[in-house]
């Protein structure tokens, strides 16, 4: 008798007329991103928020996150803590170890566009338009308000020290906002449009931007013109990453491309292309042992988020995101880890060689719902 790796637990009542059925092109899109030395963490279109095991696969779904899509995350540099922005114009501060929200910020109407946390998550900046909030974290008082850039706003990041902050704007400028002045310090030229992504590493003032110009810019703080600029990309520059050095950055583009780039040598060292979708979104943990990213937009077919680790030759863990559901798999198209089938929680042993539909039809089909262990 042929083994069953499969244990399936019916937790509401089952409709047998219908017959459960994966359909990828009703998939919500993974509109933002971020990393943990554990997770890789996805926000969807519908406001869902959701964490992935880098090891295991493991899926976790934070409870009551967004209503509307998930504009903007950030990861606190210990790990521990995420800031979520969505278009419903709340903001969440979560603690990731006991999987909880702490605090909720909504200012309705005021269109939030980036978040950014500071090194010891003590404080939390919340860029709209025109205008940067700041708020200690561990009193939620408002404790700064930064003003004066003209140009809007729509991506931000602080550096490891704490005290700047880099605003990018619609038409190419990086404000430099000095914290402790209170006020923008420098205005750095990095081309005409708009600049989507912006970090900086955390033990040197390296700042990275990506935009619409397809163009990536690294600079020293301190200096107004870029120390390097590249374009290897034929769409927009949607996210960008810079290790703690400064040595390396991850980069993905709307072309579909996702790649890490050694700043030094300025090669590519490891590349994604796929034809199946524009990458939407980017994430890396500092150590870069593994990059999250979103496929697919709203008029593309399919969407998942992937996670690809660039020391291990094309290994790479794909999540599709479905309305109820959410399924791992595998570099090989085998089930990797665990996923939920929406009414149904099933558990797969690693090792599992079942194809998605071979699973599909052998565990999934109406008459075949009770599944038992031998």
């Amino acid at each position: 008798m042929k083994k069953l790796f499969v244990i399936v637990f019916i937790l509401y009542a089952f409709n047998i007329s219908a017959a459960p059925k994966v359909d990828y092109s009703k998939a919500y899109y993974v509109s933002s991103t971020a990393a943990t030395e554990q997770y890789g963490i996805f926000g969807s279109f519908d406001g869902n928020i959701r964490l992935i095991d880098a090891e295991t696969s493991d899926i976790i779904l934070l409870d009551n996150a967004h209503k509307k899509p998930v504009v903007a995350m950030s990861i606190s540099k210990d790990g521990r803590y995420l800031v979520s922005a969505g278009q419903d114009d709340v903001i969440i501060f979560w603690d990731l170890e006991k999987l909880k929200d702490i605090k909720r910020i909504v200012k309705p109407g005021m269109g939030v566009r980036a978040v950014a946390l500071s090194p010891k998550a003590d404080k939390l900046y919340i860029a709209y338009p025109a205008v940067i909030y700041e708020y200690e974290t561990k009193n939620w008082v408002n404790t700064g308000l930064y003003e004066g850039y003209k140009n809007g706003i729509y991506s931000i990041a602080v550096n490891g020290t704490g005290n700047i902050i880099a605003a990018g704007s619609k038409n190419g400028d990086i404000y430099i906002t000095d914290i402790e002045k209170g006020e923008i310090v420098d205005i750095y030229m990095a081309g005409s449009q708009l600049i989507m992504s912006l970090d900086f590493a955390s033990d040197k003032d390296i700042l990275i931007s990506g935009g619409y110009d397809n163009t990536v810019r690294i600079y020293n703080m301190g200096r107004v013109r870029p120390v390097k600029e590249f374009s290897i990309f034929k769409d927009a520059v949607k996210s960008v990453q810079i290790n703690d050095k400064g040595s390396h950055a991850a980069i993905g583009s709307s072309d579909g491309t996702a790649v890490i780039y050694n700043i030094l040598s300025g090669q590519v060292i490891s590349q994604t292309i796929s034809e199946d979708g524009e990458i939407t979104s980017l994430s890396a943990p500092k150590s870069f042992n593994f990059i999250v990213y979103g496929k697919g937009t709203a008029f593309q077919e399919e969407r998942y988020g992937v996670i690809t680790y660039p020391n291990k030759y094309k290994t790479h863990r794909k999540l599709y995101s479905l309305q109820g559901s959410d399924i791992i798999i595998s570099e090989k198209g085998y089930i990797n880890g665990r996923g939920s089938f929406g009414q149904y929680l099933s558990s797969y042993n690693r090792g599992n060689k079942e194809t998605m539909s071979e699973i599909m039809e052998n565990y999934f089909r109406q008459d075949k719902l009770r599944v038992n262990l031998p």
